[in-house]
């Protein structure tokens, strides 16, 4: 029985492809105009709003024994966890932390739990756990703000507050601190098969330096992006490679992006941004330097931050681990440039060296100090954040702090942004204020934000002023979400869309784009003074800018349909090579054959043409045909270069002249279940088993019964034939052909399917044990 899936058919409004494929921290706004990262607030597992519990249970008498043994292997024990409706056995536990165990005389340790230990399963879409105690935090609220401020600028851990529960013993308050592994990732960039590392001495690894991070002292520069020669065993020292699915050599990466930073000398303004991301780093920067970050890039030059090389862009980026420590007291006068003068770390050294980076990281540092030093923001999330722990944290018997300690410490975080704010804004070149940037727009035929064709001219036009005049203004833009930006200059001389000279509004033309493309772009006003001061508009960019769509034409001969698809395949169905992989089936709705030769097929609307199909492709009439979606294009021509996401994404058909034929956009899928249009070729789609290759309306004469539960269909075949076993034992099935020879030989589960494509003319045998079938293939 099929039931209704969540699916929309989309008929030219490329714009929903978009936002439905966006990773999920990022957002369109709901005017259309803007795109931006980090501002929504967490659900789920890492709601903000509200004081979950998490119940974790052991049957072991001897677990604080076996969790204590196990520390240093980091071997996990198994435990069961309650988590609101959610009742999970077969969960893997471990203490967590370095100096927040070592230094920690209490029960009050931080725990790491790995939901998919000893059996694939995941809590609320997650399969690891942070539990982290707050260790010398007597706010117990630190970390959270932390990211709960910056990652409206910064990719950073989602987090919030949990009561833990040892036993039904209350363990107190827990900070609930996503880990930094592929579902972050995911939820970030456009996929998570970059190379992603964590900056300290990977587990089990001697040192000449000894301890956490390679090296003895601070500032060794060992795990900083520092050069350590050609030789990449000695990255491999200081680094710890945590995934990587793109590259064969990610050491080798990494060391030449450190060559780059280090030695390109007078050219590494021109370099570095072809293996970095130097405005997502220097928001970072300015990030763990105004919230002073002492665990951190910034303070130790060494280790507690992650990079990741972004596999769409091949450029490297950093990011924010372990908070528990910002905004001390005691570092409220840290400069903002703090530790830029040390030759080992080269990402402030050496970047901030360079006028125009040091003043982008300027205006940056201006936005962070301008949105999230606001007293009264910042002092009423403070005061929501105690609302919501305060009864636990003052129940908490575990805990090595005191109420009055508590009470103190909220006192010092406010204290700390109105401080901290004062001692910023006394920096001479901080202070600076920069061109006020206004009035910004994209034009179409005289229409402002008007909806935008391939073949129109779009003009983007600003306001733009300084005091003391403007050197130049720079419009940065890109076709597509992961894209690097281009820059061209903007004018003010009546000329390439300027009406006026002199009005202080520059323009310029934008280049053309295909039809479907994410168009972004952001302005950049460079000042006349002699710091050449700049500001940005939007004040976020690059992870805030603003947008437009180029409308993707739709063809009006629905000639060829997506019928079917499956994106999440265990086992129900195997390719040529024995592989359960995702699929995609199309169906010829007319009675001629179809040339699909140069037709695009894609899972990404931000880039249409992702795969193509070779020449000679031919859909027969009223036949089927079958895309494996599955990155193994060297297993066969119809072995597309994409994955299907179960979780949810799109499918798009396009022709030779890159017109929409259709498309689907489809949300969480159910394992081992399609998702089919009934009426077959026409109808909506509809969950339930598949019919692979087959008529979707459950009604075919085509139908062969080898025994009673081995089917193969359609039988006569035009190439594509399903054999089918639905009994609950294995069955051995071999293909003759008629001189026989043997085509084919699978052992089919229970329950699975294998497709064999594109045989030849003629007739074969198909049997299973004593029983035999015939099957004629006629390639019409």
């Amino acid at each position: 029985m099929r039931i209704l899936s969540t699916l929309i058919l989309i008929l030219g409004v490329i714009t929903t492809f978009i936002a439905q494929n966006l990773p999920s921290q990022w957002h369109i706004t709901g005017d259309g105009r803007y795109m931006m990262a980090g501002d929504l607030a967490s659900d789920g597992l890492y709601d903000e709003s509200t004081v979950e519990e998490i119940r974790i249970y052991f049957a072991q008498s001897n677990y604080w024994s076996l969790l204590t043994q196990n520390y240093n292997s980091k071997t996990d024990i198994p435990c069961k966890i309650k988590y609101k409706d959610n009742e999970l056995d077969s969960v893997g536990i471990r203490f967590k932390g370095q100096t927040s165990y070592f230094m920690n005389n209490t029960q009050k340790k931080s725990f790491n739990l790995s939901i998919d230990a000893y059996k694939d399963q995941k809590l609320e879409g997650y399969k690891t756990l942070n539990l982290n105690n707050a260790f010398q935090d007597a706010s117990f609220m630190r970390e959270v703000l932390y990211y709960q401020l910056i990652r409206k600028h910064t990719p950073s851990a989602k987090a919030n507050f949990v009561r833990l529960y040892i036993n039904d013993q209350d363990w107190g308050i827990y900070l609930n601190v996503q880990q930094l592994n592929k579902d972050f990732l995911e939820e970030w960039y456009a996929s998570n098969d970059g190379i992603n590392m964590r900056a300290d001495t990977p587990d089990g690894t001697a040192s000449s330096g000894g301890g956490p991070g390679g090296g003895a002292q601070w500032g060794d520069g060992t795990a900083a992006l520092n050069y350590l020669g050609s030789d990449t065993a000695q990255y491999q020292k200081y680094y710890t490679l945590k995934s990587n699915d793109g590259d064969e050599n990610p050491w080798t990466e990494l060391m030449k992006a450190c060559d780059i930073l280090n030695n390109s000398g007078s050219t590494l303004e021109l370099e570095a941004p072809k293996v970095f991301n130097i405005d997502n780093i220097l928001w970072h920067l300015a990030s763990e330097i105004a919230f002073v970050d002492d665990d951190s890039y910034v303070y130790k030059g060494k280790m507690d931050y992650y990079l990741y090389k972004d596999a769409e862009t091949g450029r490297w980026q950093t990011y924010d681990y372990d908070a528990n420590s910002v905004m001390a007291a005691d570092k409220v006068s840290w400069s903002a440039f703090y530790n830029a003068t040390k030759v080992n770390y080269p990402l402030l050294n050496k970047l901030l060296a360079i006028p125009a980076f040091r003043q982008r990281y300027l205006a940056h540092l201006r936005t962070i100090i301008t949105e999230l030093f606001d007293e009264n923001k910042v002092n009423a999330l403070i005061d929501k954040n105690d609302a919501l722990i305060r009864t636990g944290v003052l129940a908490d018997t575990k805990k090595r702090t005191t109420e009055t300690a508590f009470n103190n410490e909220l006192n010092v975080l406010r204290n700390f942004i109105k401080n901290r704010k004062a001692n910023l804004l006394s920096n001479a070149e901080v202070k600076v204020a920069g061109p006020i940037i206004s009035e910004t727009k994209y034009v179409v035929d005289g229409n402002d934000f008007g909806s935008v064709k391939s073949e129109d001219r779009v003009a983007v036009t600003t306001d733009v002023r300084f005091e003391n005049g403007i050197e130049k203004v720079l419009l940065h833009y890109a076709g597509g979400f992961s894209s690097v930006f281009d820059t061209i200059a903007m004018s003010d001389d009546g000329q390439n869309g300027d009406i006026a000279a002199g009005d202080g509004i520059y323009s310029t033309f934008l280049p053309s784009f295909t039809g479907g493309t994410l168009v972004k772009f952001y302005i950049e006003a460079i000042g006349n003074d002699v710091p050449k001061t700049r500001s940005y508009y939007p004040s976020g960019a690059e992870h805030h800018v603003m947008i437009f769509n180029v409308e993707a034409q739709v063809s009006t001969e629905k000639t060829v349909v997506i019928n079917e698809f499956m994106a999440s395949n265990n086992g129900i169905v195997q390719d040529e090579a024995g592989e359960n992989e995702d699929w995609i089936e199309l169906y010829n709705t007319t009675a001629s054959d179809v040339d699909l030769s140069g037709y695009f097929i894609t899972d990404n609307p931000d880039n249409l043409t992702k795969f193509v199909f070779p020449e000679g492709t031919i859909l027969k009439a009223n036949e089927y045909l079958i895309i494996w979606a599955d990155e193994d294009q060297e297993q066969g021509s119809l072995h597309a270069n994409f994955k299907l996401s179960a979780g949810g994404e799109s499918i798009i058909l396009l022709d030779k002249q890159q017109m929409i034929i259709d498309s689907v956009v489809y949300q969480q899928q159910v394992t081992n279940q399609s998702a089919a249009r009934i009426p077959n070729g026409t109808g909506p789609f509809l969950t339930g088993n598949h019919t692979l290759g087959i008529n979707n309306d459950g009604t075919t004469s085509t139908l062969d019964i080898i025994t009673n539960h081995l089917k193969v269909y359609p039988n006569p075949s035009s190439g594509l034939v399903t054999i089918f076993n639905d009994h609950e034992f294995p069955a051995d099935v071999a293909i003759y052909s008629i001189s026989g020879s043997m085509v084919a030989f699978h052992q089919l589960s229970a329950n699975e399917s294998l497709v064999l494509q594109h045989l030849t003319s003629g007739m074969y045998l198909i049997t299973n044990n004593s029983y035999i079938q015939k099957l004629v293939v006629l390639n019409r």
